[in-house]
């Protein structure tokens, strides 16, 4: 069986919605914008979101009516987006609906991130270089969160040099920045090598407490390097800002802290460029000698290649050529034959209101052939109906 050189629809959306579920930034998008279209059926809110340049189509599943939005109300949406393969659709899978109220801290966020930016709080030149091979690790975060086990875990699997040491905070909530700024302020007192501070995803409230202005002052004045690992990668706050490295998830944190295998990589290759440099120092004439007789032969073959490759070019010029030529040709035949077909074709004189009379399955060409009381068939261009002759010659 040939092979395919096309796709099915079927194909093309079972790749398109791979794509989806494989592209993390669409798992947990947090969008604003203005509703419009609600409809609340068994349990389930369908509505739209848009803005003044685009629309999209939102199911909230088993939505809580407390938090079925209104018509033309500005809300914050937390939702994953979703591509329906069978019916190639987008949607987008809203979990978290949040009104006006998460516009307001979005421009207290945006308002407190101008006042620090223009304070010079982000700037790069202030940020420290992270330690090539850290030995001891300070982890901040909670420890009943997944975050210090994935991080843990990750680490472990590269290595079990780290020394880890991990301060419990509550990382949500009113006394959040405050357990975070004394947390940071101690472990930079105790001297480790590096500080992470972390937190697994959550709402945007929930992560809003990582915009605080103290714990933003309290990272920039900080001597130990600080990588901030809060949420998912999609998911800023000002700690991102202000820390000498964000890390896009405390996982990511993780690769970043576990070296051993990057540390073992790195000394390999310098194993790799000492042999090399022997092995150039001993045939060194040998290798040049290599070099060029592999230059000189490269060249020839290069020009052979270029040579037959034009002369291919060449003839399938010519075979293009002599094909148009002879498609033209036979394409001017078929005109001409189908001018006389239709020059030729009866049914242009029926459609004037001329008739054929047939008899006996044959034409009538002349009134003499008619008889008295014969059966005829009459055809014009609309069909034929059947009559009998009056009038015509005596059988």
């Amino acid at each position: 069986m040939a092979s395919r050189d096309y796709i099915t629809v079927e194909e093309l959306n079972f790749y398109i919605n791979n794509v989806f579920l494989n592209e993390e930034l669409l798992h947990n998008v947090p969008v604003v914008g203005e509703v419009s279209g609600v409809s609340f059926v068994n349990g389930h809110c369908y509505f739209t979101l848009k803005d003044e340049k685009a629309q999209i189509r939102c199911v909230f599943f088993s939505c809580p009516k407390n938090q079925v939005p209104t018509n033309g109300s500005k809300v914050l949406l937390r939702g994953s987006v979703d591509f329906y393969a069978k019916g190639g659709q987008v949607d987008l899978k809203v979990y978290a609906v949040v009104n006006i109220g998460v516009g307001l801290l979005h421009e207290r966020f945006e308002k407190l991130r101008s006042k620090l930016e223009e304070e010079g709080f982000f700037r790069e030149e202030h940020k420290k270089t992270l330690p090539q091979y850290p030995q001891k690790v300070c982890v901040v975060t909670s420890v009943k969160g997944a975050a210090i086990q994935d991080f843990i875990t990750t680490v472990r699997r590269y290595n079990e040099i780290v020394d880890i040491t991990v301060i419990d905070v509550r990382v949500q909530g009113e006394y959040c920045p405050g357990d975070v700024v004394e947390a940071l302020t101690n472990a930079d007192d105790y001297g480790f090598d590096v500080i992470v501070l972390a937190r697994g995803g959550g709402s945007y409230e929930d992560l809003f407490y990582f915009n605080d202005e103290r714990i933003v002052r309290t990272i920039y004045n900080l001597n130990t390097p600080i990588i901030s690992a809060i949420g998912h990668e999609s998911d800023y706050t000002l700690c991102d800002y202000v820390a000498d490295y964000r890390a896009i998830t405390p996982t990511a944190a993780a690769e970043i802290i576990g070296y051993s295998s990057v540390d073992m990589r790195k000394q390999i290759l310098s194993k790799v460029e000492q042999m090399r440099a022997t092995i150039n120092n001993r045939v060194k004439g040998e290798v040049d000698s290599f070099i060029s007789l592999s230059r000189r032969l490269q060249l020839k073959a290069e020009n052979a290649v270029e040579n037959e490759i034009q002369a291919v070019m060449s003839s399938i010029g010519e075979i293009k050529r002599s094909l148009q030529h002879t498609y033209t040709t036979k394409e001017q035949e078929l005109s001409h034959l189908l001018s006389v077909l239709e020059t030729l074709n009866p049914l242009k004189l029926l459609n004037k209101g001329y008739f054929r009379i047939i008899s006996d399955n044959e034409y009538v060409y002349e009134v003499k052939e008619l008889r008295d009381g014969q059966d005829v068939t009459i055809v014009g261009s609309d069909g034929k109906v059947n009559a009998i002759i009056c009038g015509g010659a005596k059988k």
